[in-house]
């Protein structure tokens, strides 16, 4: 019901009140690579929900390659694409978020939003070329709220890791980011 009301706020009503009815003329395009079962049950669940507030999609996939190239040339309207973490350090705000970021023609880059706030940044980009934590904490703690209030992204799932080894390796760390790092250090005994 929020999703259907701040659609009326923002100007696309339901044509005849009763919903769910198609608040736009043509579907919004969703590109994802088709190349999983569950990236397409994904898409599909994606869909559906949109639908049943009013927003019609229609699913284009494609090969992993072709989908990154129109992410790369910010073709495209709706998209998903996976963040694993690694060093847990908050400078990711800016890879996935500064201006700096958006890809070009010629540099890829990670902020296929394609997201741009100048106030965001000068922020990130003072908390970068500051090496005293205390002074960086309260920066990346306005970076986030800028990024979650103007929201040009949103987590919807967490993927779950698991991991399956024989009883003689060893030194299996698992980081709750998801960064299969630790691979380096497995110990295999007889």
């Amino acid at each position: 019901e929020m999703a259907k009301k701040l659609l009326d706020e923002a100007g696309f009503r339901d044509p005849d009140g009763n919903g769910p009815q198609m608040r736009f003329a043509k579907p919004l395009v969703f590109r994802m690579s088709g190349s999983s079962a569950s990236a397409r049950q994904y898409g599909g669940v994606i869909q559906n929900y949109l639908s049943e507030v009013g927003i019609p999609v229609s699913i284009e996939t494609s090969e992993l390659n072709v989908l990154l190239e129109s992410l790369r040339r910010g073709q495209f309207q709706i998209a998903y694409g996976q963040w694993v973490g690694g060093n847990q350090d908050p400078i990711f705000y800016r890879d996935l978020f500064a201006t700096s970021e958006i890809p070009t023609e010629t540099r890829a880059a990670r902020n296929r939003s394609r997201y741009s706030n100048p106030e965001l940044d000068k922020i990130l980009e003072e908390a970068v070329n500051t090496y005293d934590h205390a002074r960086t904490a309260p920066l990346y703690a306005k970076a986030q709220e800028i990024v979650s209030s103007d929201a040009p992204v949103f987590p919807l799932w967490y993927q779950a890791n698991m991991v399956i080894a024989k009883k003689n390796v060893g030194n299996i760390h698992i980081n709750a980011s998801g960064d299969w790092g630790f691979v380096k250090d497995l110990t295999v005994g007889r």
